[in-house]
């Protein structure tokens, strides 16, 4: 009777190890987010963004930046990457090159340690202001490339600031996550409206406090197979920095 349990337990068990494996179960979580969200949510999701993104002159695609494989689950975390139609590209381009030749709008604002920064205590010095927020897709494309810049023009005299309409708080919280070398001031919702509606905008600033050059985002190359980013088309920021610190 023994001999005949044991045998058929190894029978059971041989059974189990030939059975194939189950199918992987495929999910998708947005990097600022814990939650799953199956392929259709997903797409019923930039469906609706789209729906709501194109009377502002933006499309939505969710953009994989990275895949977790687990043993009963594949986890491919995106991020929502908008991008502005020709039309709207054109009318923002437009808005931004009214401000060229006009002194940078006065303002006093405290950075996230408290230190007060104003567009008098910049005078003087070249500035470069960025103005984004944290759940912007092409501000975020952009970071790795401005840091870069940022360390590349560390012993000059260049200022960079970083302006959003988002509370301290959360630009804090979103650093922790992602690095930024800029100079933060937060919650400068007024200040950042008077400019434009599009993120992200730069404004590149003379000694003298006017305005010479306004930018887009800085446009960024992907690899067409994984989705990673190769390089960024950054020309015209750095003809802007010469420009000012001129």
């Amino acid at each position: 009777m023994a001999s005949y349990g044991f045998c058929s337990l190894l029978a059971f068990g041989l059974l189990l190890l030939s059975a194939p494996a189950r199918s992987q179960v495929v999910r998708y979580r947005n990097n600022d987010s814990p939650k799953l969200w199956t392929a259709i949510e997903v797409d019923t999701f930039v469906q609706q963004m789209n729906r709501r993104g194109r009377s502002a002159g933006y499309e939505f695609r969710a953009r994989i930046n990275k895949t977790i494989t687990r043993a009963d689950t594949v986890i491919h975390e995106y991020n929502l990457h908008g991008t502005p139609t020709r039309a709207a590209e054109l009318a923002h381009q437009q808005q931004l090159q009214a401000w060229v030749g006009k002194p940078l709008p006065a303002f006093s604002l405290p950075d996230l340690q408290g230190q007060r920064v104003s567009t008098q205590s910049l005078r003087g010095k070249p500035v470069v202001v960025n103005l984004w927020f944290t759940t912007c897709g092409p501000c975020i494309a952009e970071m790795p490339e401005l840091n870069r810049i940022h360390r590349e023009y560390a012993t000059t005299d260049v200022v960079f600031l970083a302006l959003t309409f988002d509370k301290k708080e959360k630009v804090q919280a979103f650093l922790k996550k992602r690095p930024y070398a800029f100079r933060h001031i937060a919650g400068a919702t007024t200040y950042c409206d008077q400019f434009t509606s599009g993120y992200p905008t730069t404004l590149f600033v003379d000694r003298t406090g006017i305005i010479r050059r306004v930018l887009g985002a800085i446009p960024i190359r992907y690899d067409a197979v994984t989705n990673k980013p190769t390089g960024a088309d950054d020309q015209a920021f750095y003809a802007a920095l010469k420009q000012i610190q001129e």
